[in-house]
């Protein structure tokens, strides 16, 4: 069931990602034409950073329940997903300020903490 979650929240994740802030730029919109569109896709990006990390999450709490994760990989692991879980935090902080720069800042380092972390958890 928890491997059922996890794709669900992947892909859920993967389908919101395809949002851009680049192409009303190339259409010929004004950065302040812009601005509702940057928000929006923030928080995309902050919701799909969110999918990512409850996934991770449960690959994780898997892979240690089973065996496939522990001593310093373990800690290394949890670490970074405790760190991943304060950007998130951050971003959310800045998404409440509607300061959509701030929020792509800490999702980009969240996901790359998570991206980290997934290269510890065992095949």
């Amino acid at each position: 069931m928890r491997q059922l979650a996890s794709a669900a929240a992947l892909a859920a994740a993967v389908s919101l990602g395809a949002c851009s802030t680049i192409a009303p730029l190339l259409a010929g919109q004004s950065l302040a034409q812009q601005a509702p569109q940057t928000a929006a896709d923030a928080e995309k990006a902050l919701t799909i950073a969110h999918l990512a990390y409850q996934a991770i999450g449960v690959s994780l709490q898997d892979a240690a329940q089973s065996g496939a994760l522990h001593g310093a990989n373990a800690a290394t692991a949890k670490a970074l997903y405790d760190k991943a879980g304060a950007l998130l935090d951050t971003a959310d902080q800045a998404d409440a300020l509607a300061d959509a720069q701030s929020v792509f800042a800490a999702v980009a380092e969240a996901s790359a903490l998570i991206a980290q972390i997934k290269s510890l958890i065992p095949k």
